[in-house]
């Protein structure tokens, strides 16, 4: 059987799917470096462009909410139809709940106290945890990275965006395609292809 689960776009960048934006950006950079052509050729060609759909996805909060949201979907058809499918064993009677209009031996108190308690953990974790260590510039760009312009060599470097800044990447192309109108075309510094950046108002 063909499980989803083990071909989605968080397994391609190898993360978990509650993974934070951060994360995601952080692995997208590692996956798109192991599956560089320029370090296994041709061969990676079908590794890199699975690489970049994941990113478009997951990289875009509105896509990957979407995405979620398929995913869950395909989660809940995927059980369903597993209990109604051959796999029964039909000869077994099966059991139907009759309710009894009877709630008070329902555990209301019980649930109520985990609830609170499991509020209080996350916002106390929340409260005391580390603040995650921005991403560090590697000139590997991709869309919404910081850069400066080296107006006399034509050539970008990237900046954390904290810092003071030229433009900022709106995307990646491959050489050969035209960058939206109103951005400005350079060569990505790791020689992909073409960035294309929005200059930051002086």
């Amino acid at each position: 059987m063909n499980d989803r689960r083990h071909t989605t776009h968080y397994t391609t960048l190898a993360v978990h799917p509650k993974a934070t934006a951060d994360e995601i950006r952080a692995a997208y950079r590692r996956a798109a470096r192991d599956a560089h052509p320029d370090r296994h050729g041709d061969a990676s060609s079908e590794r890199m462009a699975a690489v970049n759909e994941a990113w478009s996805v997951l990289g875009d909060p509105a896509r990957r909410l979407r995405y979620d949201q398929e995913l869950a979907l395909t989660d809940r058809e995927t059980i369903g139809s597993a209990v109604s499918g051959p796999m029964i064993d039909r000869r077994m009677p099966a059991q139907v709940l009759v309710p009894t209009g009877d709630l008070s031996r329902f555990p209301w108190k019980f649930f109520a106290v985990m609830g609170v308690l499991a509020i209080t953990v996350v916002l106390i974790g929340s409260l005391l945890g580390d603040d995650p260590k921005p991403v560090q510039p590697d000139n590997f760009l991709i869309q919404g990275d910081c850069v400066t312009i080296d107006a006399a060599r034509l050539e970008l470097a990237e900046v954390a965006c904290t810092s003071v800044h030229d433009a900022k990447v709106q995307s990646v192309l491959n050489f050969g395609d035209l960058c939206p109108t109103g951005t400005e075309e350079y060569r990505d510094p790791q020689g992909r292809g073409i960035a294309c950046v929005l200059r930051v108002p002086v």
